[in-house]
């Protein structure tokens, strides 16, 4: 499967990435953004596992991207834990090009992408995933986090979260 955005429709009511979507989207509703702030871990208990958390470093003329955290299931997923690691590292070239490609675009929009790819591991690029990513703010200056949440094609929340009603 290669990598293709993908309409919420498309994701089943309980997978992690719908059901962050619906989250992320009750917590925006005044703002175009969501900041971090309105963000409870306790409430998507059943999505954390699924979620990594990006920080946006701005330079110069460049932006980079840092996981600053890695959820239990993307590790396990990926067979690495990218918590303190730069975007590209352990990814195909290709799959580091559609990433830089997908986070750009959400940085200029401001709104989530959903998707639908293989893992962009070599060894791992016959598993089939739906991915969300999701802008968020910790500063209120823009988006300076970006909210992934990935997860097998058949995964559901481990609880029901408000969100997935």
């Amino acid at each position: 499967m290669a990598y293709s955005e993908i309409e919420v429709d498309a994701i089943s009511e309980r997978h992690p990435v719908r059901a962050f979507l619906a989250y992320w989207t009750l917590h925006a509703n005044d703002t175009v953004i969501p900041p971090r702030s309105r963000i409870n871990p306790a409430e998507i208990a059943g999505v954390l596992p699924w979620l990594m958390v990006l920080e946006v470093l701005r330079f110069h003329s460049t932006t980079e991207f840092r996981y600053r955290l890695a959820g239990t299931g993307c590790t396990d997923l990926f067979g690495i834990d990218y918590t303190g690691k730069m975007l590209g590292e352990n990814l195909t070239p290709e799959g580091a090009a559609i990433r830089r490609h997908e986070f750009a675009r959400v940085l200029e929009e401001g709104r989530p992408i959903l998707s639908a790819t293989n893992l962009p591991i070599q060894t791992k690029d016959f598993i089939k995933v739906y991915r969300g990513v999701f802008p968020v703010t910790a500063s209120g200056n823009g988006t300076d986090q970006i909210f992934v949440v990935i997860a097998p094609l058949a995964t559901e929340c481990a609880v029901r979260l408000p969100a997935c009603v």
